[in-house]
């Protein structure tokens, strides 16, 4: 008998934390799931792991250490529930996350194929929530897409039958692959929210490197059309770049700033944005990791 939901968890040599994303999941309210682990490092203590719980919902999958957007490509293909939710192996859920976004998607139109939520930015190392994150959008969210990544993946709730319409994650983004994803999603379906922190998104050392996210942010402005050849989202995101460049020491930032300036001279369309997006709980962990704080 399939499951309901299909629950994909990429995991690489971080067993401890493994066992707590993997219980948050079977502690949820709602049970009728199936867990796929899906191994980069081929492990055997992973693998002892998940046969030490001795609950057939969970099913280990070694893969070649391809990246985590293979991974979780991986686990859409090998999916068998009607819905697929993604965890990473550091976070965690709320137990009744499931149980709520079921409901959602029992209570939205038949347009609406993914719900997130927000999610609280947990410190791991020093037990302590950051902030939280709510999210910025419903329904038609594409153009909040456009200029900033609004959802988490380990928040992230959508129907199977999505992925036969905006296809896989791109493997050849270093990092951005998720928003790259969850972009190219908005353009075939809906996306419901609920404002609960449902995910505790773990922040914690060693986890985040500024030039591979760099690598990735430029990949998105390469990637879609819809960034690259409008001035107003390409100024937003060089804008962006640069001031981050500049707080992480380095100079060349200011000519993402003058160019983001000389597209859009007085940021028409983007103050907004611009302002929320300097104030969000996110942009300041960032700025936290990249002065070396976090």
């Amino acid at each position: 008998m399939r499951p309901r939901v299909s629950v994909v968890i990429p995991t690489y040599g971080r067993d401890r934390l493994l066992r707590r994303a993997i219980e948050s999941v079977l502690n949820q309210t709602f049970d009728d799931f199936e867990i796929l682990i899906i191994d980069g490092a081929r492990s055997e203590s992973t693998k002892e792991l998940v046969r030490s719980y001795g609950d057939g919902r969970l099913r280990y999958i070694p893969q070649r250490g391809k990246g985590i957007a293979n991974a979780r490509n991986i686990g859409v293909l090998k999916a068998r529930g009607d819905f697929i939710a993604f965890l990473d192996d550091d976070d965690r859920w709320r137990k009744d996350k499931l149980e709520l976004q079921l409901e959602a998607f029992g209570e939205l139109p038949s347009n609406y194929g993914l719900v997130y939520t927000a999610f609280t930015y947990y410190y791991l190392e020093r037990d302590k929530v950051l902030g939280i994150k709510h999210p910025k959008a419903s329904g038609d969210v594409y153009g909040h897409l456009l200029k900033d990544n609004i959802t988490g993946t380990s928040t992230i709730m959508v129907k199977r039958e999505c992925f036969k319409k905006a296809g896989l994650f791109r493997e050849d983004f270093v990092t951005c692959e998720d928003w790259d994803m969850w972009l190219r999603m908005a353009k075939v379906c809906r996306f419901g929210a609920i404002d609960e922190p449902l995910v505790d998104y773990s922040i914690h050392s060693g986890q985040f490197s500024f030039s591979k996210y760099l690598s990735g942010r430029y990949r998105m402005i390469d990637a879609h059309g819809d960034i690259r050849h409008d001035p107003r989202i390409l100024s937003y995101h060089l804008l962006q770049i640069g001031v981050l460049k500049l707080f992480s020491g380095d100079r060349s930032g200011a000519r993402e700033v003058l160019e983001a300036f000389r597209l859009n001279p007085v940021m028409r369309g983007n103050i907004r944005d611009i302002l929320s997006s300097f104030l969000d709980v996110r942009t300041r962990i960032y700025i936290l990791k990249f002065l070396g704080r976090l």
